[in-house]
């Protein structure tokens, strides 16, 4: 999933990052938590997340 940081709104940002998460979770269930796809999942969710919180802080949100 590639994901155009500079145009993408926060509300897309958001719901990115629960359609990820979610199927990071259906991953996880189906191979484990150490599968290499699970793995990838989770960093891609990371850097997701911390793009949010960096735009949320920018705009200075709580």
């Amino acid at each position: 999933m590639s994901i155009d940081m500079d145009t993408i709104s926060l509300r897309m940002l958001y719901e990115q990052i629960e359609l990820l998460r979610d199927r990071m979770q259906q991953l996880r269930n189906e191979k484990g938590y150490t599968d290499p796809e699970v793995l990838d999942a989770s960093i891609e969710l990371d850097g997701l997340l911390n793009e949010y919180h960096r735009r949320v802080a920018a705009e200075g949100w709580r």
